[in-house]
């Protein structure tokens, strides 16, 4: 099985944590990038975002209620 094949296998959550661990490989990156650019409505793509629209979003349910 070649390289790609591993990285199709693989969890987003898996190629992300294999992508944070080998840096140098950028075939792995791009297969995580090509993931992520498929998706409809992706709003973050770092941890940092997502816990910026985690908090908007509840601060926004909290007025709401």
């Amino acid at each position: 099985m070649n390289q790609i094949n591993n990285f199709d296998a693989m969890s987003d959550t898996e190629l992300l944590t294999y992508v944070r661990t080998h840096p140098q490989d950028t075939e792995a990156f791009h297969k995580y990038m090509d993931r992520l650019s498929e998706r409809p409505g992706v709003l973050c793509t770092t941890d940092e975002e997502f816990e910026a629209e985690l908090q908007r979003r509840i601060n926004s349910s909290l007025g709401q209620a």
